[in-house]
Order: structure tokens, then C-alpha cells, then sequence
């Protein structure tokens, strides 16, 4: 069942107006890259994202095309460990769960799990490859590097008076999904309907992270929406272009893998989500376009054009042409038990023979041929064919 979503305050644009429609909408499927999206990135805002890193106008290292906000599917099986598609057992619940919550309170958003499972790779690698207890809880607190305005990362001085971070000269992104305590206090929602809001919480974090996008009133379907709202999580192409394509590699072949063991490692100054590989590294997930073309191919059989030329031909050369030796061949070849061989002429003698005496008339005998013929069985093909927070 899920969770009343419930959020600490308004905030800017929790209100759900939609925001001012872009006056050239990008093409369908243009590249990050492409120059479209430029209105957008162009502009790199002081203030840094909800992970406490500073934004960029740089392009993308790996450009992707933009579609709008993709689904994953109804039933997500399991996969073999560290499997490089896996989503841990004990995160993706959270997923599936803030994307419904908001599906009630932001219905018009277009919000889904994949997108936030994307977001959520690439700020923890799901909060250490599942490293949570059964209430969906970091064992141990995920922090990330200290915000001192060095190494690319914001300069926010503490906030929170180490209440989140344990840190109480500069602040640090907290959780999961790797939110700084300001935005965390504007925004933080309780995802699991337990009366607490906790960072550290894989159902909490997630909602939170799903509320915040959904504060704009984007419709995160549209393509230029999907990539506002990523750029104000981080204003870098090369998070939007990360993120989209992990969303795109859970949409068509995410499996749950076990969590891993044990828990989070003591945090450094550099942060403690542990990854063994840079998410940057997205394995590349062929298209489902040409998967569907050969299902037809079973509904065409090959046996239709079979049974139709078979008919017309065998009675037609096979008995016509025995009548034509009239009176040597027929008493020889069959008709031992007839005791006139001399008088072969008269046509009352073959009555007792019902297939080889042809010699009454040519017109009884193909009469009986095409009844015995197997046109009727080969003719039915049948059995050839053979049939998928609110935040306000």
C-alpha cells in the first residue's frame, strides 16, 4: 500500500501551475548535444544542484537522444549478481512506490521509476548496492564529498548544524539519493507513511527526489520538461545525458539483484558511495524495434500453395491413359481369377473388379479418383498456424 506523501514546505513552484510553454519545442529524439536543448543549458545558474555540485555548460561526454520520461516494465525479474542492469531488492520497491505516490498527487507529471532508478545510479549506485535493512534504511549514514568549493563541488556552508551530515562547518549531501540538508528541509517528504522524514530512508529519499522534479509542473514526458527538471537537480549535460541513458537501460532490461552484504564504510572527506565502476560507463541496451517484426512470419504458412496445385494433375494423367490399351493390357496385368482371356470386347465381364477396368468408360473411373485423393487433408491449413508528497 502506499505512503501518504507529505513534504516539509511549499517551496518555489509547488503550487502545479505549469510553467511557461518553450517558445520552439525540440524536435522529437534531438540530441542533448544538438543544439536544441541550448536555451536551456546555456544559462548555468550561482547556486549549486540538490547534490551540492557546481553546474556546467559543457557538453556531454556520450550524447543521447531525448524521448521524454520512459516506463520500465510491469514485471522486473531477477537477475544474476552484479549484473551491470541490476536494481538491488531492497531499493527498487522504493522506486515503483515514490512514482506511485506521486502518480496521485502530481498525476499530470509523467514521473517513472526508471528515470528516478537512473538518478539514483548515478548519485550512490543504489545507496551501495543495496545496502539497507528491511525497513529500506542505510546501514550506516551515506555522505557525500564536503562542500568547501573545491573539486568542481559547491561551497555551502553548514546548514543543519550537522543534524544530516554530522558536519557542522559545510555541508554534505546526504542519502541515497545524495540530497543537501537545505534542500532536504524544503522538500523532504516521508515516503514510507512511518511520521518520519529521514534522508537516509531509500523510500523517503526517493519521494523526496520525486516531489522535487515534480515542483515545476513539467510534464516530464515532453523532452525539453524532462530536461529542465534534471538540470535543476545538476545543471550538467553530462549528469542529464547519464541518467537518461541508465533510465533507458532499466525501461528495457533492469533485474533485481541481491543487496550487498554488510554495511557503509566510515565516511571520508570524499564521501563513502562505494562504486565499482564509473556510472558514466552505461552498457549499451539494442532497440526492441526489430524484435517485433517476425512475429507475422508464423501466420503465413507455407503449406497453402501445397494442397492447391496437387489436385488438378494426378487423376487427370494417371487414368485416362490405361483406357487407351484397350484389350491386351487390362486381362494381363490384374484379372487372373476372369476365365475368358479370349474375349476381352464385351463390357458386362468387368463388373466384379470395382478400380482396374477401365474399359467400360473413361467418364466412371475419374469419378472415383478424386474421392480417394488427399485433398481434402492436405487442403485445411489450420493446423499450420499457431498463435504479451504531496508537494504543496
Amino acid at each position: 500500500m502506499g505512503a501518504i506523501v507529505t513534504v516539509a514546505s511549499g517551496g518555489a513552484g509547488a503550487s502545479g501551475q505549469l510553467a511557461a510553454d518553450s517558445p520552439v519545442a525540440p524536435s522529437p529524439g534531438a540530441g542533448l548535444n544538438s543544439g536544441e536543448f541550448d536555451e536551456l543549458t546555456m544559462i548555468v545558474p550561482q547556486r549549486p544542484g540538490v547534490d551540492g555540485r557546481i553546474g556546467s555548460d559543457k557538453p556531454a561526454r556520450a550524447d543521447v537522444p531525448v524521448q521524454g520520461a520512459t516506463d520500465g516494465r510491469s514485471v522486473v525479474r531477477p537477475g544474476r549478481p552484479n549484473a551491470v542492469n541490476g536494481i538491488p531488492r531492497g531499493v527498487f520497491p522504493a522506486y515503483r512506490r515514490a512514482t506511485a505516490n506521486l502518480a496521485v498527487v502530481r498525476p499530470n507529471c509523467g514521473l517513472t521509476w526508471p528515470l528516478l532508478a537512473g538518478i539514483g545510479k548515478v548519485e550512490s549506485n543504489h545507496a551501495s548496492g543495496g545496502r539497507v535493512d528491511v525497513a529500506g534504511t542505510t546501514r550506516g549514514k551515506l555522505l557525500g564529498p564536503v562542500l568547501n568549493g573545491r573539486a568542481g563541488l559547491g561551497k555551502i556552508p553548514d546548514t543543519d548544524r550537522g543534524r544530516y551530515d554530522a558536519d557542522r562547518v559545510w555541508d554534505r549531501a546526504v542519502g541515497p539519493m545524495q540530497i543537501v540538508p537545505g534542500v532536504w528541509s524544503e522538500f523532504g517528504a516521508d515516503g514510507n507513511g512511518d511520521s518520519f522524514r529521514n534522508p537516509n530512508n531509500v523510500y523517503d529519499a526517493v519521494t523526496t527526489v520525486a516531489v522535487y522534479l515534480c515542483s515545476e509542473g513539467d510534464d516530464l514526458k515532453r523532452p525539453r520538461d524532462l530536461v529542465a527538471a534534471l538540470l535543476r537537480y545538476q545543471h550538467s549535460k553530462d549528469f542529464v545525458a547519464t541518467v537518461l541513458r541508465w533510465m533507458r537501460v532499466y525501461s528495457k532490461s533492469a533485474v533485481l539483484i541481491p543487496n550487498a552484504k554488510g554495511n557503509l564504510s566510515t565516511p571520508k572527506p570524499a564521501g563513502n558511495a562505494e562504486r565499482k565502476v564509473d556510472p558514466r560507463d552505461v552498457p549499451d541496451v539494442p532497440d526492441d524495434t526489430k524484435t517485433t517484426t517476425p512475429k507475422p512470419l508464423p501466420t503465413t504458412p507455407v503449406e497453402t500453395s501445397i494442397p492447391r496445385p496437387v489436385d488438378p494433375t494426378p487423376p487427370v494423367t494417371d487414368k485416362p491413359t490405361r483406357p487407351a490399351t484397350k484389350p491386351t493390357k487390362p486381362p494381363s496385368d490384374r484379372p487372373t481369377p476372369t476365365p475368358t482371356e479370349d474375349t476381352p470386347t464385351p463390357t458386362p465381364t468387368p463388373t466384379p473388379d470395382p478400380t482396374p477396368t477401365p474399359t467400360p468408360t473413361p467418364s466412371t473411373t475419374p469419378s472415383e479418383s478424386p474421392t480417394g485423393s488427399p485433398c481434402a487433408t492436405e487442403g485445411n491449413p489450420t493446423p499450420c498456424t499457431q498463435g504479451s508528497g504531496s508537494h504543496g
